[in-house]
C-alpha cells in the first residue's frame, strides 16, 4: 500500500476514532450508571447534528456556537426521554429487556420526528455550513479546518469527561451509582439528581458528536443509526464499564474500518463494501473470546500503580 494512502487512512482513523470515542463514552456511561444499553443514543447524535445544521444555516456562525446548540438540544432530548419513558419504567421494576425495547421505541420516535422535520424544511443530505479552509497539503494528504475542529474537540471533550468522572463530586457520585446503587442511596447520594445529570451529559456529548460528524459528512435522519454499531463495538471492547477501554476500543474500531480495510482492499482485493461488517465481526469475536473487553487490562494497570 502506498505511503500516501497509508498516511491518509491513519488520519481518517484519528478523526473517526475521536468521534467514536465521544459517542461510545456516552453508551458506557449510560450502561454503568443507569444500567441501560441505550439504542436511542444513535438519535441523540442525530438530534445534535440537526440542531447544529439549523443553527449553521442561519448565517456565518462560529463553530463553537454550533456545537453549544448541539449540546443543549442533545441534552434536552436525552433528559426528556429519561423523564418521559425510562424513569417511569424503572419505577415499575420492568426487566432489562423491556428497557432495551423501550430504547428502540424512543429512538424510532425521535428518528421519524427528524424525518418529518427534514422533509418539511428540505434538509436531507445537507452539510453543516462553516467556511472550508485547507490548512495542510502534502501530496495526496489534504487537511482542512474540519479536521482541526473534529479531532481536537473530540479529544478535549473526552479528557474533560474523564476529569469530571475522576476529580469532581458529581463524578464520584456517578461512580458510586455504577458500583452499587443501593449502597449509594443508603449513604445519602441523591440518586435521581445524579441520574438526571448523567442523562444531560450523555445527550449533550452525543449532540456535540453529531455536530462534529455533520461537519465532515451530510446530515440525515439515519446518520446516528448508521454509526451506532461501530460505537457499540467500541463500548463492548471497553467491557461497557471501562472509560479508558472504551476510548481505546473506539480507535481500534476506527483503525479496523479505515487502515485495515484499505490494506485488505489494496493487497487482497477485498471489496470496501464489506466495511459495515467489521463492527459485527468485532462484537462477535469480543463476546466469544474476551467478553470483559479491555476492562481487565486497565484494572491491572491501576492495581500495579497502587
Amino acid at each position: 500500500m502506498p505511503t500516501a494512502l497509508l498516511v491518509t487512512s491513519v488520519v481518517n482513523t484519528i478523526q473517526i476514532g475521536s468521534l467514536y470515542a465521544l459517542m461510545a463514552l456516552g453508551i458506557t456511561l449510560t450502561f454503568s450508571v443507569i444500567r441501560l444499553p441505550n439504542f436511542a443514543h444513535a438519535e441523540y447524535v442525530t438530534v445534535g447534528a440537526f440542531a447544529a445544521l439549523i443553527v449553521s444555516l442561519s448565517g456565518e456562525v462560529n463553530p463553537l456556537v454550533i456545537m453549544t446548540a448541539a449540546f443543549v438540544v442533545g441534552a434536552l432530548a436525552a433528559l426528556v426521554s429519561h423523564l418521559a419513558v425510562f424513569k417511569p419504567l424503572e419505577g415499575r421494576n420492568v426487566s432489562l429487556y423491556t428497557l432495551i425495547l423501550s430504547s428502540f421505541a424512543v429512538g424510532l420516535i425521535l428518528r421519524y420526528i427528524l424525518f418529518m422535520i427534514a422533509d418539511y424544511f428540505d434538509l436531507f443530505d445537507t452539510r453543516i455550513r462553516i467556511p472550508l479552509q485547507i490548512i495542510y497539503r502534502e501530496g495526496a494528504l489534504i487537511l482542512t479546518n474540519v479536521f482541526a475542529w473534529v479531532a481536537p474537540t473530540s479529544i478535549v471533550l473526552v479528557i474533560l469527561l474523564t476529569t469530571l468522572l475522576n476529580g469532581t463530586p458529581l463524578g464520584r457520585e456517578m461512580r458510586a451509582l455504577a458500583n452499587n446503587i443501593g449502597l449509594a442511596r443508603v449513604i445519602g447520594i441523591p440518586v435521581e439528581r445524579v441520574k438526571n445529570y448523567t442523562w444531560v451529559l450523555v445527550g449533550g456529548l452525543a449532540g456535540v458528536a453529531g455536530a462534529l460528524w455533520g461537519l465532515q459528512t451530510a446530515v440525515s435522519p439515519l446518520m446516528g443509526w448508521v454509526a451506532i454499531l461501530s460505537v457499540f463495538a467500541a463500548a463492548i471492547l471497553g467491557g461497557l464499564s471501562s472509560f479508558s477501554g472504551t476510548i481505546l476500543g473506539a480507535y481500534v474500531v476506527a483503525f479496523s474500518e479505515n487502515t485495515v480495510m484499505l490494506f485488505l482492499n489494496f493487497n487482497f482485493g477485498v471489496d470496501l463494501a464489506y466495511k459495515p461488517a467489521i463492527p459485527f465481526f468485532i462484537i462477535i469475536v469480543v463476546l466469544l473470546i474476551r467478553p470483559q473487553g479491555f476492562t481487565e487490562l486497565f484494572n491491572r494497570g491501576r492495581d500495579l500503580q497502587r
